[in-house]
């Protein structure tokens, strides 16, 4: 089903519920096929571990299902794959989250195993061990990649001392000095149900739903929460650079400095630039077709304000890949676009195209009911209203072109950014 602007406003009659020790149900009834997916969020991210033990909430969130008080690793998959439905556990800066997809007659057995391993988790050890390994192999993988070692090295010197800067892997030192009892800590301090969100969409009657989900979450016992206070990061007020070399055939170049909040009340004026300026699938933007199309200097380009945006400021970033020979134009380039979109208005054709690859691909957004159940997370999370779905196109709409003159020059800087450059590159910026 590919729901249209009416059809999401249907779908998202949302049904907001606080259980009484604050866990917040967000419940969306959606008949249209025999499924449930249950979603359930913890502010619980890689923002909340100290820098000694970076790595600690991914393996948190990554060991959540293997294992618990009732079950073992086994008896979960078990369960849950004996009625073929699916759980999966994530992790991210700021949320870990727990998912699960079933049919709806086995929407019982998806909320106790939910509620079973958000809220009594054990890290039997040798998973801890097991863990610990594919973690330090994925980050020693990571480490040979040329462009994820520039991302790594672009948020450094864009954050300095915020949680940001680091990987949400963590490092190879803080990662292996990890133990269980470090997990479980982590688990204990910041998991609790006035701190989570529940949410739930698919087949099935919201007033027969939530004395089950009462039954199996309501005994959560809430308590108070002493979460990490950071400094906002500040913008920079000059130019950083850094070149490292690589053994690779192009250079990875970053480009950008701190971006925006996602509730920055421009959030969506941003989008209409980003999607001007770095593209959209589809959509050729001037980065992308400067850079690429018209001088031949890359494969991959783009820029954007607006993709890492959430609770703490986002990161405006330019990317693009080029054979060393072709560094400095890579550069100018960018410069060029980002001092253009700046200096000059846009036009009435790349506004009203912005315009219809957003309000067009939207709806895009919302053909399953885990993509339905992971937006209504967002839209708590970040007070975006459960109307957002109908609110969205309107907004777009109407973005001017002054307005993003205004925020082209509030928002980005051509003079104080970050610059990184890994590849056949000596450290003082002279290529191979």
């Amino acid at each position: 089903m590919k729901p249209t602007e009416l059809g999401l406003r249907r779908l998202f009659e949302v049904r907001r519920e606080v259980l009484t020790n604050g866990l917040k149900v967000l419940l969306v009834e959606n008949p249209t096929q025999p499924t449930v997916s249950m979603t359930s969020s913890i502010l619980a991210g890689a923002r909340f571990e100290p820098e000694s033990k970076a790595g600690q909430a991914l393996m948190v969130s990554r060991l959540l299902d293997e294992g618990t008080t009732s079950r073992t690793s086994l008896e979960i998959a078990d369960a849950i794959e004996s009625v073929g439905g699916a759980i999966d556990t994530d992790g991210s800066f700021e949320r870990i989250v727990a998912s699960a997809g079933v049919l709806n007659k086995d929407v019982d057995l998806a909320l106790e195993l939910l509620s079973d391993l958000v809220i009594r988790p054990t890290f039997p050890e040798e998973f801890v061990v097991k863990e610990k390994e594919r973690t330090l192999s994925e980050i020693t993988s990571a480490m040979d990649r040329p462009q994820v070692v520039a991302g790594w090295a672009f948020n450094e010197l864009v954050y300095q001392d915020h949680p940001l800067h680091r990987p949400t892997h963590g490092y190879p030192e803080t990662v292996a000095k990890l133990t269980r009892e470090d997990l479980l800590a982590f688990h204990k301090a910041y998991f609790a149900p006035n701190d989570a969100i529940l949410s739930i969409v698919g087949d099935f009657r919201s007033s027969e739903l939530m004395p089950k989900i009462e039954k199996y979450f309501g005994g959560w016992p809430a308590k108070s929460i002493m979460n990490p206070v950071h400094a906002k990061p500040v913008r920079q007020a000059e130019k950083r650079e850094k070149f490292i070399n690589m053994p690779a055939q192009q250079l990875n170049i970053y480009l950008g400095h701190l971006g925006v909040e996602r509730t920055n009340p421009d959030y969506y004026i941003l989008q209409v630039l980003d999607t001007i300026l770095g593209g959209g699938a589809g959509f050729t933007a001037r980065i992308p077709m400067r850079l690429r199309d018209e001088l031949g200097l890359a494969y991959t380009t783009f820029a954007s304000i607006t993709m890492t945006a959430g609770l703490d400021p986002g990161k405006f970033v330019s990317f693009i890949s080029t054979s060393p020979e072709n560094m400095k134009p890579a550069v100018d380039g960018l410069l060029t676009e980002i001092r253009r979109i700046i200096e000059e208005p846009v036009t009435k054709s790349e506004l009203q195209d912005a315009m219809d690859y957003l309000t067009g691909s939207f709806v895009f957004a919302f053909e399953s009911n885990s993509q339905i159940a992971r937006f209504l997370l967002h839209a708590e999370v970040y007070g975006l209203g459960f109307d957002y779905a109908a609110k969205y196109p309107k907004h777009i709409r109407s973005v001017t072109i002054d307005d993003v003159a205004r925020v082209a020059g509030m928002y980005l800087d051509s003079n104080n950014y970050t610059l990184v450059v890994v590849g056949p590159v000596d450290e003082d910026g002279s290529t191979k």
